[in-house]
C-alpha cells in the first residue's frame, strides 16, 4: 500500500471516530439476555462451548507435555476460566425465578441483594464471578508475556 492511500484511509478513520465516539450506547456490565427464556439457554450454551474449548486445550496441554516458560501460567489461565465459566452458568441459571423485590434499588439501580435463603447465598457468591475471571486474565497476560521474552511468539 503506498504512502498516499495509506494516509487517505487514517483520515477516514480518524474522521469516523467522533461519529463513533458520540453515537455509542451504553452497554451495560449486567445486561438482560433478550427473547425470554431461549435468550438465556443460548447464552448458556455458550459457556458450555467455552468451558468445553477450555478444557479440551488443558487436557491437550496434558497429553502433549506443554512445558517451558508460560505454559504454566497459560495451564492455570485455562482451569480459572472453566471454573468461571461453570461459576456464571450457576449464577444464570439461579437468578431464573428470583424474585424481583430481592434487588434494592436506590434511584433506580441496583444497590444491594436481600439474602434469605442458602439459594440466594449461592446466587451472590455466583454473582462475584469477576473475582476468578479476572486473576485467570493476569494469568494470560503473563503467559503472553513470558512467551515474547523467550521468543516464542513471532513478531
Amino acid at each position: 500500500m503506498s504512502i498516499g492511500k495509506q494516509a487517505q484511509r487514517t483520515a477516514r478513520i480518524v474522521a469516523l471516530l467522533p461519529f463513533l465516539v458520540f453515537s455509542a450506547q451504553p452497554a451495560l456490565a449486567v445486561q438482560v439476555h433478550g427473547g425470554g427464556i431461549e435468550g438465556l439457554v443460548s447464552h448458556q450454551i455458550g459457556h458450555a462451548l467455552f468451558a468445553g474449548g477450555m478444557l479440551f486445550l488443558l487436557l491437550t496441554s496434558y497429553r502433549s507435555r506443554w512445558s517451558g516458560p508460560g505454559w504454566d501460567r497459560f495451564k492455570c489461565f485455562l482451569r480459572l476460566t472453566i471454573v468461571w465459566n461453570i461459576l456464571t452458568f450457576s449464577g444464570h441459571w439461579l437468578q431464573v425465578g428470583l424474585a424481583d423485590d430481592k434487588f434494592l434499588r436506590a434511584g433506580g439501580k441496583i444497590v444491594g441483594f436481600r439474602i434469605d435463603s442458602l439459594r440466594d447465598v449461592f446466587f451472590y457468591l455466583a454473582s462475584l464471578d469477576h473475582l476468578v475471571l479476572l486473576p485467570a486474565l493476569l494469568c494470560l497476560s503473563v503467559a503472553l508475556r513470558q512467551w515474547v521474552k523467550a521468543g516464542e511468539v513471532s513478531r
